[in-house]
């Protein structure tokens, strides 16, 4: 029975001494999260304030900022339009410019007369309809 009892101190004792050092542990731990909860509060403190500082001086320019971005869009729109109104002009110039060029140039070629007694409609009806 002395070497039962021996073992029965021995893994008795272990058991305790685990228990002790798990018990140590955990205080320390709580220590250690009650310091850090104690030097973090006033940094969590500034925090709020500057975040507040900062909605506080935003807010200021929020009202501006949005009426510029307004204005901003509302000026692009019209400029689109304008340049739009422009280019739909350009292109009707451009395609009465092409058509007339076209007729002057069929106007000047001369063709035989016999082939012209054949056609029913002239040349310049035909690159305007074809243009259309």
């Amino acid at each position: 029975m002395g070497i039962s009892n021996f073992l029965n101190n021995l893994f008795g004792s272990s058991k305790e001494k685990v228990n002790e050092t798990v018990q140590k542990a955990e205080h320390l731990a709580e220590e250690t999260i009650d310091k850090v909860k104690e030097a973090a509060a006033p940094l969590v403190e500034k925090i709020e304030t500057l975040a507040e500082e900062v909605h506080e001086k935003t807010a200021e320019y929020m009202p501006i900022a949005k009426e510029i971005v307004e204005n901003t869009i509302e000026t692009v729109k019209e400029k689109v339009v304008i340049l739009g109104d422009k280019a739909e002009e350009l292109a009707n110039e451009t395609i009465d410019t092409v058509r007339e060029k076209i007729n002057q140039f069929t106007a000047n070629t001369t063709e035989p007369e016999d082939d012209l007694a054949d056609k029913s409609t002239p040349n310049t009806n035909k690159v305007e309809e074809d243009a259309d």
